[in-house]
């Protein structure tokens, strides 16, 4: 390594200091780097010429979305393939948190080949060969002293008698080539990489056997709509894994479904959501919420058994008349046209009062459980109830001749209490190791967020919070994906305990409901607001079209 190569002025005596007093080195290589000669100490002779893909550091290049839920993603799918606990993270370069471009800790190829292909927010996992401001500490990263991966084993990649492609996937900016030279971008790069890396097999645009890529971020003024504080650097390497899930969100577009609601699941969120819960091929996932079926087409991508229930019986049912055709459309209609496994049930339930036997031999029927509860601030979930009742207290029964086309009446069924129903449910129906993920609002402001009081982390003595990603949906409020994993068998007796000192917490220091009753006062005073000042905009265009001179709105 060069003084140039490095942040700070921090050079080669740099780096090993800070090695060896344990901190973190502000030079460019310092996670690969100080992985590897921690394995060249006496004792670790063996390790020496394989630390690199031993250890397993990558890169992982992250699309730029949900930046609040590409490690967590990650990490899911990780645990999804049992090699969870050995995933450790390090800083990007520059230090910044939102960069797409982080360091990552996975045991192998294979697992992080597995990882990439079933990933919607990651866009390859990258075996890093160099780093650098330029071409030329680039080059010296690749094949200097420090190189992070031994030339043998570079060799092998770029030996006579294999096949490669290399691809320019830079960001803020791209680099085009010409009708006369399409490739020159590529081939420039390409050049300016020997001697360090010298390809001498044939190059293939096809089913080649290796894929590198050439990583570079803009500078600051070159960048539109993207953040301007990420470092400029050049990256290369070999790609060991590519986030193929992006290909469902087109097949699945909402815009193309049949059978759709106002508060359908966004295909991308929905497959994130199933991937947070390891819907997976014999598993059942259940959606207590799936009104047209959104989640449950993502679970049921995945290859998992789907099972859906839902209030309000009309969606469930009824369906309705497909605009083109006429014809009748429902969620089923969605499974038959993507041709996926239809599920195995469709339920008009309650989950405050749910057609779930209470006998044991329930527990573990389910792999996971994914929903969006209603919170909505203009009108919030319902549960049964609402029916008059008779002298003696009963509810009288739906007469037969109504009983084909009946519609149960409901009551307003506060998030709170909808939110422990939930969670009491997972967690007697979930196999232990199962997952739950559902949303709940949140804020993006500290003293809005402290008025959910006891709900701002949610709980349950069966369930442990393994994830927890904001979207914001505007610079004030958003929603919060939390994600648990059940951790013993259910205890009825615990659970209850547990609720009712949870209800007490509530109101000694609040709960959701406070900060949704916060959410509505800020949202309404602004239609109000933004009605009024429509109106008075109306009312002065009115007066200039007779030619009066009205006051300024």
């Amino acid at each position: 390594l060069c003084p140039a190569t490095s942040t700070r002025g921090a050079g080669r005596g740099a780096l090993r200091s800070a090695s060896r007093r344990g901190r973190p080195s502000h030079a460019p290589q310092t996670p690969l780097v100080t992985a590897e000669r921690e394995n060249r100490r006496p004792g670790n002779v063996a390790l020496c010429e394989t630390a690199f893909r031993a250890m397993g550091w990558y890169l992982a290049y992250f699309m730029h979305r949900h930046l609040d839920f590409r490690r967590q993603e990650l990490q899911a799918l990780a645990d999804l393939h049992g090699c969870g606990e050995a995933v450790k993270w390090r800083k990007p370069f520059g230090d910044i948190e939102h960069s797409p471009l982080w360091y990552v800790w996975l045991p192998n190829d294979e697992l992080a080949s597995k990882i990439a292909e079933r990933s919607i927010l990651t866009k390859a996992l990258i075996e890093l060969w160099g780093e650098g401001d330029c071409d030329a500490t680039l080059n010296a990263s690749i094949d200097g002293d420090d190189a992070l991966v031994p030339r043998s084993t570079r060799d092998a990649f770029l030996a006579e008698g294999t096949t490669f492609k290399v691809v320019n996937e830079d960001f803020g900016f791209r680099e085009r080539g010409t009708a006369s030279d399409p490739f020159g971008p590529v081939r420039r790069r390409m050049d300016a990489l020997a001697p360090a890396v010298t390809f001498k097999g044939k190059a293939r645009m096809k089913g080649a056997q290796n894929l590198f890529w050439h990583v570079e971020t803009a500078n600051a003024a070159d960048v539109r709509g993207l953040p301007t504080d990420i470092p400029k650097r050049k990256y290369f390497g070999r790609v060991v894994g590519l986030g193929d899930g992006r290909a469902a969100i087109n097949k699945y577009d909402l815009t193309k479904r049949r059978y759709l609601g106002p508060t359908s699941m966004d295909v991308e969120m929905g497959l994130i959501m199933c991937n947070m819960v390891h819907a997976r091929p014999g598993g059942v996932v259940w959606d207590p919420f799936c009104g047209t079926g959104s989640i449950l087409v993502s679970a049921a991508h995945f290859g998992a058994m789907t099972f859906g229930t839902d209030i309000d019986i009309r969606v469930i049912k009824f369906g309705k008349k497909d605009k083109k055709t006429g014809a009748q459309v429902d969620v089923w209609s969605n499974f038959d046209d993507y041709g996926l496994p239809k599920p195995i049930g469709l339920l008009r339930m309650d989950l405050h009062k749910h057609s779930f036997t209470s006998k044991k031999h329930v527990e573990g029927f389910l792999q996971g459980v994914v929903g969006d509860p209603p919170y909505g601030v203009r009108a919030g979930g319902r549960k049964s109830g609402g029916r008059k009742r008779l002298a003696d207290g009963t509810v009288p029964p739906v007469p037969e001749k109504f009983k084909s086309d009946h519609i149960p009446s409901t009551v307003p069924y506060p998030f709170s209490e909808c939110m422990d129903d939930l969670m009491d449910n997972a967690a007697r129906l979930l196999a232990v190791g199962g997952r739950l993920a559902f949303f709940m609002p949140c804020a993006a402001d500290a003293e809005d967020a402290k008025t959910a009081g006891a709900d701002e982390t949610p709980s349950h003595p069966m369930l442990a919070l393994v994830a927890r990603s904001d979207q914001m949906l505007s610079t004030r409020w958003g929603r919060r994906l939390v994600t648990f994993r059940k951790v013993k068998p259910y205890d009825a007796r615990e659970a209850e305990e547990a609720r009712a000192l949870l209800n007490a917490a509530r109101k000694k220091n609040g709960g959701v409901e406070d900060l949704l009753q916060r959410m509505r006062e800020v949202v309404y005073h602004g239609e109000r607001a933004a009605e009024k000042k429509k109106r008075e905009e109306a009312k002065a265009a009115k007066t200039r079209a007779r030619g009066a001179v009205g006051k300024d709105p």
